[in-house]
């Protein structure tokens, strides 16, 4: 994974200097995955808090983003509504989530990271995809509108359909 972290230097690395700036760090979108990561910090803490500050992420943005999920540098929620990320799921850098886009296991014993998926680095999952199940998917790969992974996709591919196919 990528060690810049584009996510956070909205606030570290480039300071708030226009109000272009500030706008980019006033959009639902920035605000899901700035509490993503502070859930994320919380949870290491205590899981309590990491579920209290998931708790009131999804109240503030719509999105149900647990805080154990392993996510890279780079993430970005275009329409965080509806998102849902798993607890086991693993996402790479760069990697950009329209609405409504749920990423987790199978539903089986959620104690377990058996059954959830791995992104790569930059892949891009369309409105209402579905990543369900012990999958992965390759770096640049491309998932369509409303398609549902049950299946890995190489890297560099584009997964359409229900099931998702991939060329």
């Amino acid at each position: 994974m990528a060690p810049d972290r584009p996510d956070r230097g909205l606030l570290r690395d480039r300071p708030v200097r226009t109000p272009a700036d500030l706008a980019a760090l006033l959009t639902v979108a920035a605000l899901a995955v700035i509490l993503f990561r502070l859930a994320q910090a919380a949870g290491r803490v205590h899981p309590l808090l990491g579920h209290l500050v998931k708790q009131v992420n999804h109240v503030l943005t719509g999105a149900d983003l647990a805080w154990q999920a392993q996510v890279g540098p780079g993430l970005r929620l275009y329409h965080p509504t509806g998102v849902v990320l798993g607890p086991f799921v693993r996402i790479g850098a760069q990697c950009r989530v329209q609405q409504g886009v749920t990423v987790g296991g199978t539903g089986g014993d959620v104690r377990t990271a058996g059954d959830s998926p791995t992104l790569g680095d930059r892949v891009r999952l369309g409105a209402g995809a579905k990543v369900v199940g012990p999958v992965t998917l390759g770096d640049d790969v491309l998932v369509g509108a409303n398609a549902v992974v049950v299946r890995s996709v190489p890297a560099g591919a584009t997964a359409v359909g229900v099931p998702a196919r991939y060329a």
